[in-house]
């Protein structure tokens, strides 16, 4: 072997060599006789002292033992977390052995923080013609002098491994394989979380009902307020009869008000707000907070507040529907209270969170705080929508309001998503204004031909449904009557919204009769407007978009017109020197 050695190169070697591990393999006793530390294969048969075969040795395939903990309970119990590694950033239960199951990780390779990357820009000196400037100063590491008390590089604190789902999101935005969540069961808040919550004796339970103040009633937790609401007065029965009676605080929590506009009054909101989740069954709310965690607003007074309701031993749950912000919100929470760091996921895609959180730190004392799934409502629209689309339906940016100013038998179109018809009205102009995410289109138009819209232009100029196959997709195509009343003609009176998309507000002086076209199943609800002001610069007939896109296409095609422009210009030096 070594005179092969001498004369063949590595890559001719390698052939030469498996074939003489390959024997070795047969000659020996065992396959793994001559290494002491690592067990024999679960394969091998120890009271046969014969070899096995080639190919029971080699392609047997391995089978992982551990059976897969598919649910959501999370890290809830400390003696689950000991037991079973969890996903700090979305609560799942990790595994190593398959990738098309949920919790999937890849345990990460140790490095020397002081050694890593050390000097990896420079280059050998061998390859440099002279000693250059550092080198002649004395700028020189030693490989040896290196230990573990030299300050050299600035140790780091380790970030957590998270689940393969996690780290796609953080990094590129996206669920890289969607289907893997299918196999998780569906987060039954009745068993995990509300019967702690029912609990007459234990410790003193804070619900933090997050809602979504540019989609209030898509977000709000109608379950959970009724759940809750019916805990408490039974609760609160025994407790004035001498009985055990743990009653829970209820704290209603408003986030991304930053996405409304800063000319709403805080007083007119929080009084919205009172009546709106009264009448959605919260009869019994503690306190109500608007808050933004992207722009610190509010954080302070709520944090505050949870500390005094919660006590030393307390348990807060973060409870509201899917995407509606309490990853980010108790994100915030951690970083306002004294800097403390979490490492619970974000990302505008629903259902981020798959199992309970328990955060650690973030409140003082023995208080927990818990993150837990968002809960579905299947008749938002984004639970229809792909990706893609939820992204143009997804509002990032604060509102602007777009008006237009019409009469019976006009008919406006938000995407390819929602309609407004003007049937009757008792006044001759009626004001209508759409409050959704900038990046969707809206068309304005008669009535009589509307009708045409859904063949014409659903999935092509009204978008989402991105394509034309996506429409029937969606599902039926269905009407809802509506009869409103309005006293003002500067102000918006009443609002018609949709869960997920957003609303239209509806001024008038007067009575009208008007009809909401969308998909079958879909919640829209009237109410009490919102936003009350209008915009004065009204919107014209036919397709619009909002200023953010059109500037955006202008900035795309300008590369497009220099390119065209010096094209023509080289053109006209071609003829001329012909």
């Amino acid at each position: 072997m070594l005179l092969l050695a001498r004369n063949h190169s590595l890559p001719k070697l390698k052939p030469l060599l498996s074939l003489s591990l390959i024997s070795h393999s047969f000659t020996t006793q065992t396959p793994y006789s001559h290494f002491t530390s690592i067990p024999k294969p679960h394969f091998q048969n120890p009271t046969n002292s014969q070899p096995l075969p080639f190919s029971t040795i080699f392609f047997k395939p391995f089978s992982s033992s551990k059976s897969l903990q598919l649910n959501r309970e999370g890290n809830y119990d400390e003696a689950t977390t000991q037991a079973h590694l969890v996903c700090p950033g979305c609560g799942v239960h990790m595994q190593d052995s398959d990738p098309k199951n949920p919790g999937f990780f890849l345990k990460p390779s140790t490095k020397d923080p002081r050694t890593y990357r050390l000097g990896a820009h420079l280059e050998h000196v061998a390859h440099e013609p002279e000693f250059n400037d550092s080198l002649k100063r004395g700028l020189i590491i030693d490989p040896e002098k290196l230990s573990s008390e030299s300050n050299l590089v600035e140790l780091k604190p380790e970030k957590p491994v998270v689940c393969a789902r996690c780290h796609s999101l953080r990094h590129y935005g996206k669920v890289k394989d969607p289907t893997v969540e299918n196999l998780l069961p569906d987060f039954d808040f009745d068993h995990t979380v509300g019967r702690k919550l029912a609990l007459a004796s234990g410790t003193r339970s804070v619900v933090l009902m997050v809602v979504d103040a540019a989609d209030f009633d898509g977000s709000f937790p109608k379950k959970v307020a009724k759940l809750v609401s019916d805990t408490i007065e039974e609760h609160s029965a025994a407790w004035k009869q001498g009985k055990s009676g743990n009653v829970p605080r209820v704290v209603l929590v408003v986030t991304k008000i930053d996405l409304l506009p800063s000319s709403l009054s805080p007083t007119r909101l929080e009084h919205w707000v009172r009546t709106r989740a009264r009448e959605g069954g919260a009869n019994k709310l503690t306190s109500v907070h608007l808050v933004s965690a992207v722009r610190d607003w509010g954080l302070k007074n709520l944090v505050d507040d949870v500390v005094s309701l919660a006590g030393p031993r307390g348990n807060v749950w973060a409870i509201g529907a899917q995407n509606a912000g309490k990853s980010t919100l108790i994100n915030a929470i951690g970083k306002h209270v004294e800097g403390k760091i979490t490492h619970l996921t974000e990302a505008p895609v629903p259902g981020t969170t798959l199992g309970i959180v328990r955060v650690e730190g973030v409140l003082p004392g023995h208080t927990k705080l818990f993150d837990t799934p968002g809960l579905l409502n299947p008749h938002q629209i984004t639970t229809r929508l792909t990706r893609e689309e939820q992204s143009l339906v997804n509002i990032s940016k604060e509102l602007k309001p777009r008006t237009y100013r019409i009469k019976d038998g006009y008919s406006v179109h938000i995407a390819g998503l929602m309609r407004l018809d003007i049937e009757e009205s008792s006044v001759d102009t009626v004001y209508v204004t759409a409050w959704a995410s900038p990046y969707l289109p809206l068309h304005m138009g008669k009535t009589e031909n509307a009708c045409t819209m859904v063949d014409e232009h659903f999935g092509r100029q009204l978008q989402p449904p991105i394509g034309e196959t996506r429409v029937k997709e969606l599902g039926k195509w269905v009407r809802k009557e509506f009869h409103i009343s309005g006293n003002s003609w500067d102000s918006s009176s009443v609002d018609i919204a949709a869960a997920g998309l957003g609303w239209f507000a509806v001024g008038l002086k007067g009575e009208a009769v008007l009809s909401v076209w969308t998909y079958d199943g879909i919640d829209v609800v009237l109410r009490n407007a919102l936003l009350p002001n209008r915009s004065y610069i009204f919107e014209v007939a036919g397709f619009t978009v909002s200023k953010i896109v059109s500037k955006a296409d202008q900035a795309s095609n300008k590369p497009d017109h220099r390119s065209e422009k010096k094209r023509k210009q080289s053109d006209r030096k071609e003829s001329v020197a012909c």
